[in-house]
C-alpha cells in the first residue's frame, strides 16, 4: 500500500491566499501614497533645477528673465519662462503632473542680468511657491533675496 505524500490541503492553500489578499489590500494605500510623495519630490526638485537654469540663462544672456508659476483653470498647472521682451521661451515650458498643484496664486521668479532676484526692476524679498500633492502633502520652493533657491517641507 502506498503511503500518503506530504502536502497542503486545498483549505490550507485557500486560507493562505485569503490572508495574502487581506495584507495586499492593507498595503495598497501606503504604496499609492508613497508614489504620490515621490512624484511631489521629483516635481519640486525639477522646478528648483529649472529656476537655477533660468537664473543662469539671465546671466548668460545679460538680460532679465522671468519664470512664471501659473494656476490655470483646472489642470494642468504650468511653468513658463519669458525673456526680457516678455516673449515666452517655449522650450522651457513645464506642465505639472495632474496630482501636483500650485497652492499660491500666480507667482514668478525673475532675475536680472547679474542673476539677482528682482520684482519690477528692483531687488525682491523672499518669494515662496507652495506646491501640494493630491494626498495633501506640501513642499515649498523658496527664492531668497540673495538668489539662493531652496526646497523645504515647512513654510518659511
Amino acid at each position: 500500500m502506498r503511503s500518503r505524500g506530504s502536502g497542503f490541503t486545498i483549505i490550507e492553500l485557500l486560507a493562505v491566499v485569503g490572508i495574502m489578499g487581506v495584507l495586499a489590500l492593507l498595503a495598497v494605500p501606503r504604496v499609492s501614497d508613497a508614489l504620490i510623495n515621490a512624484e511631489l519630490q521629483s516635481t519640486v526638485r525639477q522646478l528648483a533645477s529649472d529656476a537655477h537654469h533660468v537664473r543662469q540663462l539671465a546671466i548668460m544672456r545679460g538680460a532679465n528673465t522671468r519664470m512664471d508659476f501659473l494656476r490655470l483653470s483646472g489642470h494642468p498647472h504650468q511653468v513658463r519662462v519669458f525673456n526680457e521682451l516678455s516673449q515666452e521661451m517655449r522650450e522651457y515650458r513645464r506642465v505639472l503632473p495632474a496630482r501636483i498643484t500650485f497652492v499660491t496664486a500666480d507667482e514668478n521668479f525673475a532675475f536680472n542680468y547679474l542673476g539677482e532676484p528682482i520684482a519690477f526692476g528692483n531687488p525682491t524679498p523672499n518669494s515662496t511657491i507652495w506646491i501640494q500633492a493630491s494626498n495633501g502633502r506640501s513642499m515649498y520652493l523658496i527664492l531668497s533675496i540673495t538668489g539662493r533657491i531652496r526646497i523645504s517641507t515647512t513654510p518659511p
